[in-house]
């Protein structure tokens, strides 16, 4: 773990922040991790009876062929949302935490925070997943796709949006943890504070470009934080 100090941005964002609110894939877990993303996607892509564009053709991304399939009907997109969410849960099993996760929910409940989850998973696999893991009693909100529209998903803010009303969250005292590249477009859309979360090469100099509020490499750093700034004390 490195020093809570390090980056003053992180400090500043974790000091004023009283609602957390976390992405789920990949802050939380790897939900593809036993079960390929490349995989779903080609399952999602054998819904359709006809031949598909070249670019949705060789997506390795789930959500990719989601959002095509609004584009055919909305009867193909509530079919592909369905088959999505039962991957996803079937996924669940072999799932892998995100190193620290458990000790950053702990340490944002010690230190007097509310912590939600906002994620364009299904919330039948968020769920699996927090119950499996012991996590669900940390978590007091978890808002997901529920919609077979993909528009709802981020970067659309509409997720953060209802995480805020559902936690009675003041904007200014709230902070999404994501770390992909739509989850700082949604923060920011949504007047919420963003720490990226850049888990893999490349994303830090992206996210910085997007504005993220501080990026991490390691959920260490955000455990560090929380502990180092009470809620209870400063807000």
């Amino acid at each position: 773990m490195t020093s809570p100090g390090t980056d003053p941005a992180l400090g500043a964002i974790i000091a004023r922040t009283r609602w957390l609110l976390l992405d789920f894939d990949g802050p939380i877990c790897s939900i593809y991790a036993g079960l390929p993303a490349p995989t779903v996607a080609e399952k999602l892509r054998k819904l359709f009876p006809g031949e598909l564009p070249d670019e949705i053709a060789k997506t390795l991304d789930p959500i990719e062929v989601f959002c095509y399939s609004a584009t055919v009907s909305d009867e193909m997109a509530t079919r592909v949302e369905a088959e999505m969410a039962d991957l996803e849960v079937s996924a669940v099993p072999t799932a892998e935490p995100t190193p620290y996760v458990h000790e950053v929910i702990a340490s944002a409940r010690e230190s007097g925070r509310i912590v939600g989850v906002v994620s364009n998973n299904s919330p039948r696999a968020v769920s699996a997943y927090l119950d499996r893991h012991g996590l669900s009693g940390g978590i007091r909100l978890v808002v997901a796709r529920t919609s077979h529209d993909p528009a709802l998903l981020k970067p659309s803010p509409h997720l953060i949006n209802e995480a805020v009303r559902g936690l009675d969250a003041d904007l200014a005292a709230s902070t999404l943890v994501g770390d992909s590249f739509t989850d700082i477009e949604a923060a920011h859309g949504a007047g919420v504070a963003s720490i990226g979360y850049a888990n893999r090469p490349g994303k830090r100099e992206r996210m910085t470009e997007l504005r993220a509020g501080s990026v991490i490499t390691s959920m260490a750093d955000l455990a560090l934080s929380l502990r180092a700034h009470s809620a209870k004390s400063e807000l």
